[in-house]
């Protein structure tokens, strides 16, 4: 059995995934602020999710947020995995910069700075993986953010529209 490639089939294939990406990804148009607000986190592995508006309008589904390699927390969007069989995910909102850069900054605030994964130049210890979240960060930074972090605890951040922190 040999595989040929039908251009006219997948061509069609993309047009039909472009149509149904447009009439299902979200695009959220730029607010004047961001809140993020009903955070759950897993204490062990600084994993979680949160709710976030824009404006007034809080946006249906959980945004989730880990922290990354550099010790600071990213967080991910909502995806449509492979939509019509294309073996690709893509996001299911689409933000301006300054509403991303916003959702950062928000992040920031929240949720303390680890340790980066590597080697550190001064002592030599290296970070990897496996290493347990709570040997990245100091216990009073632990202890302050279970207390910050609340049923109750929400945090608004303006946009700042063409943001240095954002270039």
């Amino acid at each position: 059995m040999t595989f040929e490639f039908d251009k006219a089939y997948e061509e069609d294939r993309l047009k039909r995934l472009q149509i149904w990406l447009k009439e299902n990804v979200v695009v959220i148009p730029e607010p004047k602020e961001v809140t993020l607000f009903d955070f759950e986190v897993n204490w062990t592995s600084w994993r979680g999710s949160f709710q976030v508006k824009f404006d007034d309008e809080t946006y249906a589904d959980r945004l989730e947020f880990s922290i990354g390699i550099t010790g600071f927390p990213h967080y991910t969007v909502p995806s449509f995995p492979s939509p019509l069989g294309v073996p690709a995910s893509y996001a299911a909102m689409e933000m301006t910069a300054s509403t991303r850069d916003a959702i950062t900054r928000a992040l920031n605030k929240t949720l303390p700075k680890f340790k980066p994964l590597g080697r550190n130049r001064e002592t030599g210890i290296e970070i990897t993986y496996q290493t347990p979240m709570s040997n990245r960060i100091d216990i009073s930074a632990i202890r302050d953010t279970k207390k910050t972090i609340t049923k109750h605890y929400s945090i608004t951040i303006p946009i700042l529209l063409a943001s240095v922190e954002s270039l």
